[in-house]
């Protein structure tokens, strides 16, 4: 138990967890949900995969809780913003390429310096500025051709989505601390997993004929693997300097696009998704330093 605890004090393990997991989550949540009907059922499953998995690692943390109740004021109301963010990701997983959601994901740096600029009324640091307008940059480069810049409406999804994401995470920022790290995970996944079963109506019926289906190895998969990478991201940032770990975490980015043109065939304009890639670790790069 002493030597497992250590291990998962050691900011290398956990950036080298992080970074494994961020490839077999991208790569196996499309492989999940690329052919399901009802995206609503699917991201049920992968929540409540993912919730109860990160319980096993509940026995290595103290088990404590917030003995306020604005603490859990602001966990629900950040619940609601990542309840719509899992949904929506589901249904833009689906429709888009991999490498294209793994640069997209990164827009939720810039919503992240927007809000700390509007609301926490931080002072503008022009690294910041510099970082998050190449995350941008990386973005149009994705998107231009032919002189203009061609989305479609899942494009559009996934900016909403990584909006969510960022508000989610401004709402309860440092909250995590307060609680047993993998039961404060497991909360996050759950109850928008309830909030989704309760307002598109789904039966356990279906939810359970969905599971037991084809894809149910990719579920477990992509589950698994989901809860897991909370975890071991946010033990990356707590045993290491922000800083460092994340243009670190940055380059799962490349690492997407590259698996993806081999795994999932996505060789369509792979010079310039690997081009903006780049562009994006950069930024990132910049922005942290």
């Amino acid at each position: 138990m002493e030597e497992i605890k250590i291990i998962l004090n050691s900011w290398q393990f956990n950036l080298s967890m992080s970074l494994i997991l961020l490839v077999i989550f991208m790569q196996s949540y499309k492989l999940a949900v690329k052919e399901v009907d009802k995206d609503g059922v699917a991201t049920i499953i992968l929540q409540v995969i993912a919730g109860i998995s990160v319980l096993l690692l509940l026995p290595f943390f103290p088990f404590i809780i917030p003995d306020n109740t604005g603490a859990y004021l602001f966990i629900l109301l950040a619940i609601i913003f990542y309840a719509l963010n899992d949904r929506i990701q589901t249904t833009v997983r689906k429709n888009l390429d991999v490498s294209v959601y793994s640069i997209m994901d990164q827009l939720a740096r810039v919503f992240l310096i927007i809000y700390g600029i509007v609301i926490f009324r931080e002072v503008i640091v022009a690294s910041k500025l510099i970082g998050g307008g190449l995350i941008l940059a990386a973005n149009v480069i994705l998107f231009y051709r032919k002189g203009k810049i061609k989305i479609n409406k899942y494009v559009l999804l996934n900016v909403v989505a990584t909006f969510l994401f960022a508000t989610a995470t401004v709402i309860d920022i440092d909250i995590s601390k307060q609680f047993n790290l993998p039961f404060y995970i497991m909360v996050t996944l759950i109850i928008p997993a309830l909030i989704i079963y309760i307002f598109e109506r789904h039966s356990a019926k279906e939810i359970m004929e969905e599971y037991n289906s084809k894809r149910k190895n990719y579920y477990l998969i992509t589950g698994i693997s989901w809860g897991a990478l909370i975890f071991f991201i946010i033990r990356a940032f707590q045993t290491s300097e922000v800083v460092f770990i994340a243009p670190l975490l940055a380059t799962s980015v490349l690492l997407n696009v590259l698996v993806a043109s081999i795994l999932h065939k996505e060789r369509t304009n792979l010079a310039r998704k690997i081009i903006a890639a780049v562009v994006v670790i950069l930024g990132v790069f910049i922005m942290t330093y």
